[in-house]
């Protein structure tokens, strides 16, 4: 049978692939809050070990797949990593002579560029010669100007003036110690960090497999299975995410060189060198890269053509990679969230400077990664994470606790155009009422908060009355045969709550035909108000499906609404986990008076997968854990 072009029941019990929490547990420890504090006083103390072993790291992570794809072609281990590593070295230090030539290139010629500079300054101060500001700016620029003069003309001139004091000058002499504190050390000091990160890379590609192996007994211990997953998908998302970076770098860096060569900007190669490797800086890259070849266009034109191109080139470029490129080649391929990516690059920058911006994202990665596999460390995976932490439930639940009843609406709106209605009520709503009831039960949710729980609840039924009329007239499209169809499986299928009755329910409940045409229901809420919306949400998927349904409150005797309406069927909805006292009572009340109808009882227990009682009420001829076993035994009765 066709579906009615929306998503089928085993997608809606996607939950997001976050790990569940015990409820009143917290994930975050005293000790676990003072051992990251502890780490990251240490990182920051020790910035000069661990960030060159860092950055070794992450580029010997980077070169592995090349030592493995040479190990294929059958070198080995040892001129493999050597030949990787030279490899590697040689393109870096292409890459430093060419920015050394085009560096020494602008240089040579920014004299020629002098005359279009000052005449862009003198215009900019003749276009706001009326304003304060620019005058001040103006007439300091001219005493600084005038007070040059002078000095260059008093150093030509004569001898100075009898009563003229003689300036005098101490001179220091420079010890050999002072001189190899203040000049060499400094300027040995970035040499011997590079040649750090390069032994490091070396040792890395050589101990690789050894390396992982400590890591696997450091991380998993004897669960090697776990720890080899954990690894494999640090592994993945690092290389992918780079891999992307750089294809995304490459993409943007060609343009912006083949643009300026047309615009006609001098030394467009070494800018579009630059753009590639800037945008591996995060936010802050492609502001830098676009500020050099505006500041170049400023001096070379002798108008502002230039300039003006050269902005309108990088910003469609950067609006293309930003809206276009990027999000389809990143995707979800870091499983960082964009608000934990711009935190961790201010962390890192702050931790450990410009270094610490470039590596921030991998870095980041990687803590995901192992608070996905490592409980301990779970406060990784949900601060930083891009998956959601709670379930559908649990967040609705969470906005009507703080007081935004349209959060009702919201969800609604979003999760019908995918799904059924009745999965939205099973997966969302109501286990949100049931969370709800639970509270009000212990105690933790006051009347008044109930109350207006109830209320929300019920304004959703009738925004969602429009839906009842949309899924019926798709039902009476795809061309129902009937009550018949499917309904004598159905109620074979959905046992006394039986996990496998349900499944079956479910298939049977989405087949695209209005199974209950020609069904009487009365739903009846259990012994809260929260109940009776609960109620409500059922009758109103059972008139989806179909059926002439109602829903009856708790405080009012029912007999008289029953007797009229004339039900096959009547279902008390109750929020509980269990069956309690009042709904057996209640059951027996009813048995006495109306012996005709079938009596069921839906349950409800909180959130999907949480815990059930026993499912069990006597006197009644079925209990049903969920939407799709109650509708299903509701459906079931002889026509």
């Amino acid at each position: 049978m066709e579906s009615r072009g929306k998503e089928p029941a085993g997608a809606a019990a996607w939950t997001g692939g976050a790990p569940k929490e015990t409820a009143g547990h917290s994930v975050v420890s005293l000790t676990a809050l003072a051992v990251i504090v502890a780490v990251c006083a240490i990182l920051a103390v020790a910035k000069e070990l661990f960030l060159p072993l860092a950055l070794g790291m992450l580029i010997a992570f980077i070169l592995t797949p090349v030592v493995n794809f040479l190990r294929r072609r059958g070198l080995r281990d040892t001129p493999a990593v050597i030949l990787t590593v030279l490899a590697a070295a040689v393109l870096v230090g292409a890459f430093v002579l060419i920015v050394a030539y085009q560096l020494s290139q602008i240089g040579t010629n920014l004299p020629l560029y002098q005359g279009n500079v000052l005449s862009k300054v003198d215009m900019l101060l003749d276009a706001g010669k009326d304003s304060r500001i620019v005058s001040h700016l103006r007439g300091m620029i001219e005493n600084i100007s005038a007070r040059v003069e002078q000095q260059i003309a008093a150093a030509g001139g004569a001898a100075p003036a009898a009563d003229t004091a003689m300036k005098v000058e101490v001179v220091e002499q420079t010890s050999i110690a002072g001189w190899l504190t203040g000049v060499i050390l400094p300027a040995l000091t970035p040499v011997a960090t590079f040649g750090l990160i390069f032994v490091v890379v070396v040792f890395a590609l050589l101990e690789r497999a050894a390396l992982r192996d400590r890591l696997v007994q450091l991380i998993g211990g004897t669960n090697i299975l776990a720890t080899s997953r954990l690894l494999a998908e640090a592994g993945s998302r690092v290389s992918t995410y780079l891999g992307a970076q750089l294809l995304v770098n490459v993409i943007y860096a060609v343009p912006i060189w083949l643009g300026l060569v047309l615009i006609g900007v001098p030394n467009a190669l070494f800018f579009g060198i630059v753009t590639l490797v800037m945008r591996f800086v995060p936010y802050l890259g492609s502001a830098i890269s676009a500020l050099l070849p505006l500041v170049m266009a400023f001096a070379v034109s002798p108008d502002w053509s230039l300039v003006l191109w050269t902005a309108v080139l990088f910003i469609v470029v950067e609006l293309v990679t930003s809206n276009v490129i990027e999000p389809w080649f990143y995707g979800q391929r870091t499983g960082v969230s964009p608000l934990a990516v711009i935190v961790s690059a201010m962390f890192w920058t702050w931790l450990w400077g410009p270094l610490g911006l470039i590596i921030a994202t991998p870095l980041t990665v990687c803590l995901v990664v192992i608070g996905y596999h490592v409980p301990s460390l779970r406060l990784f995976s949900i601060m930083l994470g891009d998956k959601p932490v709670l379930e559908e439930s649990a967040q609705l639940y969470d906005r009507l606790l703080a007081g935004h009843a349209f959060a009702f609406t919201e969800t609604a709106a979003l999760t019908t155009s995918e799904r059924y209605l009745s999965e939205y009520y099973d997966r969302t709503a109501i286990p949100a009422l049931a969370l709800a009831q639970a509270d009000h039960e212990a105690g933790l949710l006051s009347e008044i908060q109930a109350s207006r729980i109830s209320r929300a609840a019920y304004r959703l039924i009738e925004d969602l009355e429009t839906v009842v009329e949309d899924e019926r007239a798709q039902g009476e499209g795809a061309g129902t045969g009937g009550a018949g169809t499917g309904v004598e499986g159905r109620g074979e299928a959905a046992g006394e709550g039986g996990g496998e009755a349900a499944g079956e329910a479910a298939t049977l409940l989405n087949n695209g035909v209005l199974d209950g045409i020609g069904r009487r229901v009365a739903v009846l809420g259990a012994r809260t108000a929260l109940d009776d919306a609960a109620a409500e949400m059922v009758a109103q998927a059972m008139r989806a499906e179909g059926a002439e349904a109602i829903a009856l409150p708790h405080r009012t005797d029912p007999t008289a609404a029953l007797k009229a309406h004339e039900p096959e069927t009547i279902v008390i909805a109750s929020l509980d986990g269990t069956v309690h006292r009042a709904v057996g009572l209640r059951i027996r009340q009813l048995r006495r008076r109306l012996p005709g109808p079938r009596l069921g009882v839906a349950l409800w227990p909180g959130p999907v997968g949480a815990a059930v009682g026993d499912p069990h009420c006597d006197g009644a001829d079925f209990v049903a854990v969920g939407m799709e076993p109650a509708l299903a035994n509701a459906f079931s009765a002889p026509a």
